[in-house]
């Protein structure tokens, strides 16, 4: 795929983030053929967008996990009610986040797991809103997704923990609690395989668009999730030491 290719896949999946219409189908021209292409069609999605306000890592997935920036103004706080049309929103998934207190740019050597760790201002409760910019019917390829920033179409943010360094995660107790129902699950990585991600992303991942930065919000992957089958209620979710997270979708 060209730059030129890239930018205008981009500026298509851009203009219906913006306008709420769904696609029916994509120019096959433009459907990246493999994650590099995928990447640039997101880092493109950026450039028009804004900035860069935080990272989606599928944690411990595969040594190198599958990752996608996330826009600025896509962050939201607990409490807040969102406009499931607006968000062309499908699924909500329970995560762990991680908050950056300094910043790890790109630089010559990369950082060391320790500097990973003192940059690490805590840990907070998530839910990211999964979104679809594509009508049903139309099979949409994966990498295509990709390249939409693997579908995220917002986080909501809980309180943050700032004494993290005991949390155990590996069996952190999840309950989910929406309209249609209550879910609970008592599985994912742990602490550790969280750290491995964040060095990873630091020194790998991240640098096409110049590393990490203060204040940026990092999701660690799925732990729990659920399709939206009504499109208005109240959200929550607790997650052990974690605490509880909500959100009204309207």
């Amino acid at each position: 795929m060209t730059n030129a290719s890239a930018a205008q896949a981009a500026l298509l999946l851009s203009r219906v983030r913006r306008t709420g219409e769904r696609l029916v189908t994509f120019p096959e021209a433009l459907i990246p053929q493999n994650l590099a292409a995928a990447y640039a069609i997101q880092d493109e999605i950026i450039a028009l967008e804004g900035e860069v306000g935080g990272w989606k890592i599928a944690s411990g997935s595969a040594p190198v996990p599958m990752i996608s920036p996330i826009l600025a103004h896509s962050f939201f706080n607990s409490g807040t009610t969102l406009n499931v049309a607006d968000l062309m929103a499908t699924l909500v998934e329970v995560e762990v986040a991680v908050k950056l207190g300094s910043d790890l740019l790109a630089r010559e050597g990369g950082y060391s797991r320790d500097e990973v760790i003192a940059a690490i201002e805590g840990f907070l409760p998530a839910f990211e809103i999964i979104g679809t910019r594509f009508a049903p019917g139309y099979d949409v390829p994966r990498l295509l997704n990709v390249g939409d920033l693997q579908v995220n179409s917002g986080v909501v943010t809980g309180a943050m923990v700032s004494d993290w360094q005991g949390l155990s995660l590996a069996d952190l107790k999840l309950t989910l609690t929406m309209a249609h129902g209550a879910f609970e699950a008592e599985t994912g990585v742990s602490l550790e395989v969280v750290i491995d991600s964040l060095v990873w992303l630091a020194n790998e991942g991240s640098l096409r668009q110049g590393g990490l930065r203060k204040g940026q919000i990092i999701i660690t992957g799925s732990r729990l999730n659920e399709p939206l089958k009504q499109s208005s209620g109240a959200v929550s979710a607790t997650l052990g030491a974690l605490g509880t997270i909500s959100v009204k979708l309207a």
